[in-house]
């Protein structure tokens, strides 16, 4: 079954986090029905350093294509800001459909990026971000490809911009909406 079949269907997506071809198989023969290929794990994994924008396009499509060629699950990447501006995030979006990936989701961070645990993370203008949505969601071969967007606005800004943005995210074409940092059961409710 499709990622977006599943959730059509309403059902609860557990997505362990994967980084290798090895650590997707192992995800891949569990009961989870999805995997998430997290940027932070290729970069340690690839690099043996933490996720700050180091970990090149190229990289990240060779570990997409090399982690579905070797699953079953629908496997969700992680895209970070899309690689550069609207043409960039074109070719990501592209990229990882043609390398078997179900989903790619695109942060609304400043290049370089920063993990999403780490402070100080600064955010481009929703406005910008929603043309980055716009763009994926353009680029993309099949609409069973989805276009993530995450906020990374609540650290900084607070939960309602973080709001704010995906209500503006949703309005330009994403699938699904990724709040980063929620900082409580409450918050959680609300999102």
């Amino acid at each position: 079954m499709s990622l977006k079949d599943m959730l059509n269907a309403g059902e609860f997506i557990s997505a362990p986090g994967v980084f290798d071809p090895l650590s997707a198989r192992i995800v891949d023969a569990s009961p989870a029905k999805a995997m998430y290929m997290t940027g932070y794990g290729v970069s340690a994994s690839l690099l043996g350093k933490p996720d700050a924008g180091l970990v090149s396009y190229r990289e990240m499509v060779d570990r997409v294509r090399s982690i579905c060629e070797v699953t079953d699950a629908p496997l969700i990447a992680d895209g970070d800001t899309g690689f550069g501006g609207l043409a960039n995030v074109r070719q990501a979006v592209q990229g990882y459909e043609t390398a078997g990936a179900s989903a790619i989701q695109l942060e609304d961070q400043q290049y370089p990026k920063r993990c999403g645990h780490t402070r100080n993370r600064k955010v481009i203008p929703a406005v910008d971000m929603a043309q980055k949505v716009k763009m994926a969601v353009d680029s993309r071969f099949s609409d069973d490809f989805l276009i993530i967007a995450r906020t990374d606005a609540r650290t900084e800004h607070g939960l309602d911009e973080a709001l704010r943005r995906a209500e503006i995210y949703i309005k330009a074409g994403a699938d699904i909406l990724f709040l980063e940092s929620p900082e409580s059961l409450e918050e959680m409710r609300i999102v």
